[in-house]
């Protein structure tokens, strides 16, 4: 902020003017034909340091006969003649009148002889964008003007428009009611817009002579003013209550107001640079409002596309709820794409823990199987007497009791707990198939003299031979078991895979949706970063300018 004992010299105000200059070209290339002007009038101003003082309010509050009245002499147009529909600015310095129309250029008058003239243009919105009148022996320097904008309640839209576009080159506002209008809404709604710009706004409360004292004392009304904008939390830098028909009037404060003009005119440096700030700041934000006016028909285009996608129990116009439930909805799709062979590695990993776990083989077995395995040395011999047949008879009978043994431990500690686990895994996937469950518990490994037989191998008749028979025995049960176990998981694993496609479809159609929603979020998303974007370019170079 600039502090009231700085004098600004010319070369900040030259820097500053040339930095709105740079923001107009931003905006121009930006495609935008409004806010450039308006900028490049603030550097004209900012460049000369000019104050503008801008009276603003009620069509026919008595703006022009105030200004008239301050400046002594007849200047602006009062009735019968409409309120001007163009800014009027007035400032001090020779006589000039200067009209800038839209289709002849600029209109020169002379202010004494020809303001008739002028007045029938200051009222023509059709074709005057504004006029200028200069005027010597008024308390304004050529550094300083009076505004006249047309009355805000006006229906006119060209009056409309004239007060926004002078807005931004206004440094100070007068806004001025009539007594007997003074709450009216408009009146808070634009003096609200005016503070939350960061414009200094005094109030005038005109033609007091309308109050009559026995119906409300004058202390009281002015409590009541200013309660109803303190309500709207609008608070003003000041009010003054004037009349201009009885200028002796007890309340009338017109001098006090006088002064108070006098008295920014000499704060004029100071006020001017705070003003224009904040003046780029707004038009930076009017820039960005005219861009998004621009993208208003792609905008409500891919808005309507959103009303035309449904997806059940969703919000589609909530970005992040679409944004979530497409994550979401990826996510079990690609859970789903890889269950069946999730399943298979899981349902295999048990199995092998299952088979890994399962003891076949104890002391007994070990003893079993050295009596087989002796019996099957070449030379095995029982007794002399009819020694052929007590051989082959023992023989079957070591045979019979290692498959005996095999079988009841396959039976407790194997095939018991391989039914029930295969019984068990379609269930997890929800598969219920009867013939596969009859299959799984008809299942026989079959533990027959050929396989004992099978797995003995030439060599000592060891201890170390005997453990390791065992083990082979027990890994080649094992085996028919594994193979077993797997074909049963390749019967899981196929209807798994049917029924993830079933699934899978009615998913992939809640995906197709859920990802054009998204890309319409995007779209939109992509707009407003766009207009962001714009908007924090704009603000660097200004903010580079107040570093």
């Amino acid at each position: 902020m600039f502090q009231s004992q700085v004098i600004i010299r010319e070369t900040d105000f030259s820097r500053l003017a040339h930095t709105w200059e740079q923001l107009a070209e931003r905006m121009k290339q930006n495609g935008d034909t409004t806010t450039p002007a308006k900028l490049l009038q603030l550097a004209d101003k900012t460049k000369r340091a000019e104050l503008n003082i801008a009276f603003c309010g009620h069509f026919s509050a008595g703006k022009s006969t105030m200004i008239n009245t301050l400046l002594g002499v007849n200047l602006l147009p009062s009735n019968p003649i409409p309120t001007s529909a163009n800014v009027v600015k007035i400032r001090g310095g020779e006589k000039a009148a200067r009209v800038y129309s839209m289709n002849s250029g600029v209109i020169t008058f002379d202010p004494d002889t020809e303001m008739e003239k002028l007045k029938q243009f200051a009222v023509d919105g059709d074709t005057v964008e504004s006029v200028e009148v200069s005027y010597p022996g008024t308390f304004l320097d050529e550094n300083s003007s009076l505004l006249d904008t047309p009355g805000i309640d006006s229906t006119d839209a060209a009056h409309k428009i004239a007060t926004e576009s002078a807005l931004h080159l206004a440094d100070v506002v007068i806004y001025m009611m009539d007594y007997n209008h003074v709450q009216a809404e408009e009146n808070f709604n634009f003096t609200k817009t005016l503070k939350d710009r960061g414009k200094p706004v005094y109030l005038v409360v005109n033609m007091i002579d309308k109050h009559i004292d026995f119906e409300l004392d004058f202390d009281s009304y002015k409590e009541s003013v200013e309660e109803a904008f303190a309500t709207w939390n609008i608070h003003p830098d000041g009010i003054y209550y004037t009349s201009l028909a009885e200028p002796d009037h007890l309340e009338n404060q017109y001098e006090e107001f006088k002064n108070k003009l006098s008295a920014l005119i000499v704060e004029r440096e100071e006020l001017v640079a705070d003003s224009v700030k904040s003046a780029a700041e707004h038009l930076i934000d009017e820039h960005v409002q005219v861009l998004k006016s621009a993208n208003e028909g792609l905008r409500q285009q891919w808005e309507s596309k959103l009303t035309t996608l449904e997806v059940e129990d969703l919000d589609s116009q909530d970005a992040t709820a679409v944004g979530e439930a497409l994550q979401q909805a990826e996510t079990e799709a690609a859970v789903l794409a890889s269950l069946p062979e999730e399943a298979r590695k899981k349902m295999e990993k048990e199995l092998s823990v299952l088979l890994d776990n399962a003891r076949l083989t104890y002391f007994s077995t070990n003893e079993a199987a050295r009596a087989y395995l002796e019996s099957r040395k070449p030379g095995f011999k029982l007794g002399f007497l009819f020694a052929g047949k007590k051989t082959e008879e023992e023989r079957a009978r070591r045979e019979e009791a290692l498959l005996a043994d095999l079988r009841e431990k396959v039976a407790g500690n194997l095939d018991f707990h391989f039914k029930e686990l295969m019984g068990k895994q379609p269930q997890e996937y929800h598969i219920r198939d009867e013939e596969y469950h009859a299959a799984v518990h008809a299942l026989t490994v079959g533990i027959t003299p050929e396989f004992l037989a099978a797995n003995i191998k030439d060599g000592a008749q060891s201890q170390e031979y005997v453990l390791n028979y065992c083990k082979d025995i027990s890994n080649g049960i094992k085996l028919e078991y594994r193979r077993a176990g797997l074909g049963f998981i390749s019967q899981v694993v196929t209807r798994l895979d049917q029924q993830v496609k079933e699934q899978n479809e009615e998913q992939q159609a809640r995906l197709t949706v859920l990802r054009e929603l998204a890309g319409v979020h995007e779209k939109l998303a992509e707009l407003a970063a766009a207009e962001q974007v714009t908007r924090e370019q704009l603000q660097a170079i200004l903010h580079f300018q107040k570093a």
